[in-house]
């Protein structure tokens, strides 16, 4: 039993301190989509009124959700999850 909680907690643990941030998630965005990614990015920071990057993150501890809009002329549009280091896109039939 302890053996299981000691693994639980140590999962946790990297869970935690692999959570990636918002500078992580940018470069996945620019390393992803090229050009396009950075411009688009661009065009979300100048269209949002909340933050200066465009790009906002629900931050869960374990893992965090990054998305776009939703504080100015831009709605919000959820693009990605990131855990562990990684990012899993949101597809467009699960925003729905």
């Amino acid at each position: 039993m302890r053996l299981i909680g000691f693994l639980l907690i140590s999962l946790l643990v990297i869970l935690i301190l692999t959570n990636p941030n918002e500078a992580e998630f940018r470069t996945y965005m620019q390393n992803k989509y090229g050009i396009a990614g950075s411009l688009s990015l661009k065009v979300a920071s100048i269209f949002s009124a909340g933050t200066n990057s465009g790009i906002s993150r629900d931050n869960y501890l374990v893992f965090s959700r990054y998305y776009i809009g939703g504080d100015g002329i831009l709605p919000r549009t959820d693009l990605a999850w990131g855990v562990a280091g990684k990012f899993f896109d949101i597809q467009e039939h699960d925003r729905r």
